[in-house]
């Protein structure tokens, strides 16, 4: 025992010093061991404490890491606070902040694709430009397939991620210039730079959807979208029979959320100073203007939701008295409540519209086999689901600090609640209802019980599954508790929530809208001067597309025809036959009404119909392009579609129609003929 006693102290000495080295402390003891000075159960002892000692101290050093590493994290804190301290800079001249425009990154040649994005590769610009224009197809030209064909939004995701990647580089003198001259730039460096921001700020929040940030690197992001493309692609796709008013309220609502997102950007814009005051008022105007138009129309549509639209109404008018008191003179904490006012809004049509607007098409998911995945697939599902329910408790948080900051402003929301409660349409993301502040600070315990809007359980079990039985006393301060709890939680989270980037995916994708429509991507001398096939080749594709059937050009329509009829055309036949063929019963022939479609399919619906003005075409061969357009997945902007036309509203050109033709038409029969 003297010996193993010794060695043992001996051990604890050279431990002391903190360059001691673990291997030849080892080699000494089993040099030791083995010239007979330890016997083999000493040798094992010392040993042991020896390696116990060794993990002390490698955790010693662990913890001082972690305490390194915590100093450090303060600092990057102090740094973003500087940062979100700089956000209040004028930002007019430059669009965006140095911090902003290290975001945007830098990019990359990609060397490998997943398999499926691309059937032929060539040099990067080849493939960014057929990657735009596939994005474009999804995005732009088919937009009303999306909710059928859900995967074909995720490769579109994976598109724009390499058309935003060769972006960087075309753009690449521009960023170069903005860098190095920050923050005397030329309008047009400011403009590139601010294209790169929009789609880069939809970048992020795509990205997020997916458990992904501009951490990931662009492979990966690919890959995730791939992923979950072909993970969606086998579930069944069901059609829903819509009623015309089911119709019609499935468009102004998405026209109703499209008129808020536009709303709240401009908003949020002028709020990080980043549009002079000229341009705000006249952008501001036009929005508010479309929204004010957008909730006549939605809640004068039938009794059912009328009550419901009325009350977002409300609200909405309250807020735009609220901005009219300030404007043009608006504080950057007015303008915050004016956008928490359009995210109260938000908050309760993505709560109550999914019982009131029906979809047309749904997804049957039982045919998607999990056991088949790899564990990385599975994995991978449960990353996205976790996160997406954290961004979930994200969101309602923010939206309780709306609610808060609302009601701090003089908005009554507790009666916009209990309007809805008593019409029918619970809000239950809304926990708990609230006063000003300095109301709050004075509230006694039966206060905040009555403040409770969420659920309580309806029994509760002990360990042992015995009922636990409670007084009224009892529930009443449970409910205090509940809404106290839910009060301090939501103030210690302030930081947590400005943080968090969660806006509306469709916002997004409308963004990105803008930008590619931007980009020239439609040439009307070379449409005009093309050959009719390539026209019969793009209308046979959304035949496809409306199909969910792969037909790449019309050989393969006229293949589908043949086998469907029992016929024998070529292609040239039929092309021929198709031309000058009487469309339906009208007056139109087939060929001019697939140039139509294929026009308003590349263009949208104003400037087709302008387009279409200026070649002097008349108003049935329109209306029948827009119907053809209608049976292959493409929507029409009537209003638009008219204004392009010259006349002030879809309503004018009903009359105009009508006086033409003899027929009487009212706008909305005129809708549901054009299959809108």
């Amino acid at each position: 025992m003297k010996n193993i006693f010794k060695i043992i102290l001996s051990i604890i000495f050279i431990a002391g010093f903190a360059h001691a080295n673990i291997v030849e402390e080892l080699t000494s003891l089993n040099n030791l061991y083995k010239e007979g000075g330890l016997t083999k159960e000493e040798f094992t002892k010392a040993k042991s404490i020896l390696l116990q000692n060794k993990d002390k101290e490698e955790n010693k050093r662990k913890i001082e890491k972690a305490k390194e590493k915590k100093i450090e994290k303060t600092k990057e804190n102090k740094i973003e606070k500087n940062i979100e301290k700089k956000k209040n800079e004028d930002l007019k001249k430059t669009y965006i902040s140095l911090s902003e425009f290290e975001e945007l990154g830098t990019y990359k040649k990609i060397n490998n694709y997943p398999d499926g994005l691309f059937k032929v590769l060539g040099s990067p610009e080849m493939i960014a430009k057929d990657a735009m224009m596939k994005m474009y197809d999804t995005f732009v030209r088919k937009p009303g397939l999306m909710e059928k064909y859900p995967e074909k939004m995720m490769k579109a995701m994976a598109y724009f991620e390499i058309f935003y990647n060769f972006e960087l580089h075309k753009k690449r003198k521009s960023i170069e210039k903005f860098k190095n001259n920050y923050p005397n730039i030329s309008s047009f460096t400011k403009r590139e730079i601010k294209t790169l921001y929009s789609l880069n700020t939809a970048r992020k929040s795509m990205r997020r959807s997916l458990s992904l940030n501009l951490e990931n690197t662009l492979e990966e992001s690919i890959e995730r979208y791939v992923f979950m493309h072909n993970f969606l692609e086998p579930a069944e796709k069901i059609e829903i029979k819509l009623s015309s008013k089911e119709k019609k309220l499935k468009k102004q609502s998405a026209k109703l959320k499209q008129n808020f997102g536009k709303l709240k950007k401009t908003l949020e814009i002028k709020a990080e100073n980043r549009t002079k005051n000229k341009e705000f008022q006249k952008e501001v105007k036009n929005n508010i203007k479309n929204t004010k138009k957008s909730l006549k129309i939605i809640s004068n549509l039938n009794l059912e939701t009328d009550k419901f639209y009325n009350s977002v109404n409300n609200l909405f008018l309250k807020s735009i008295t609220f901005f009219n008191s300030c404007n043009p003179d608006c504080s950057k904490q007015e303008l915050i409540t004016m956008i928490d006012a359009i995210k109260f809004n938000e908050s309760i049509l993505k709560e109550i519209e999914p019982k009131l607007v029906k979809k047309k098409y749904t997804q049957n998911m039982d045919n998607l086999n999990l056991e088949n995945l790899s564990d990385e697939g599975v994995s991978t599902l449960s990353l996205i689901s976790y996160n997406n329910k954290l961004n979930k408790k994200e969101y309602i948080l923010e939206i309780q600090q709306s609610t808060l900051n609302l009601e701090n402003s003089g908005f009554d929301i507790n009666k916009i609640l209990n309007q809805l409660d008593n019409d029918g349409f619970e809000i239950k993301s809304i926990s708990m209802s609230y006063d000003n502040l300095d109301n709050m600070k004075r509230w006694a315990m039966k206060d905040w019980a009555n403040s409770w809007r969420g659920e309580l359980p309806s029994e509760i079990k002990d360990k042992s599954g015995n009922l636990i039985e409670f007084t009224e006393e009892n529930i009443q301060d449970i409910k205090a508790q509940l809404a106290y709890n839910s009060f301090n939680n939501l103030l210690d989270d302030t930081q947590f929530i400005k943080d968090s980037i969660n806006e509306n995916l469709n916002d997004n994708i409308q963004e990105i809208v803008n930008e590619v429509s931007k980009s020239g991507t439609f040439n009307l001398n070379d449409f005009l001067n093309q050959d009719f096939s390539i026209t019969l080749n793009n209308y046979s594709q959304l035949v496809g597309s409306s199909l969910g059937i792969e037909i790449d050009n019309f050989d393969d329509l006229t293949t589908v025809v043949n086998d469907f009829y029992g016929s024998d055309m070529t292609s040239a036949e039929y092309a021929d036959h198709w031309q000058s063929a009487q469309y339906l019963d009208s007056s139109s022939n087939w060929g001019d009404v697939t140039k139509g479609v294929d026009l308003i399919s590349q263009v949208g619906s104003f400037d087709a119909a302008s387009i279409a003005k200026d070649l002097g075409a008349d108003l049935q061969t329109v209306a029948d392009s827009i119907y053809a357009a209608s049976n292959v997945g493409i929507s029409t902007d009537l209003e638009a579609a008219a204004q392009g036309l010259g006349y002030s509203s879809f309503a004018d050109a009903v009359a105009a129609y009508n006086e033409q033709h003899g027929t009487n038409y009212t706008e909305e029969t005129a809708r549901e003929a054009l299959g809108q």
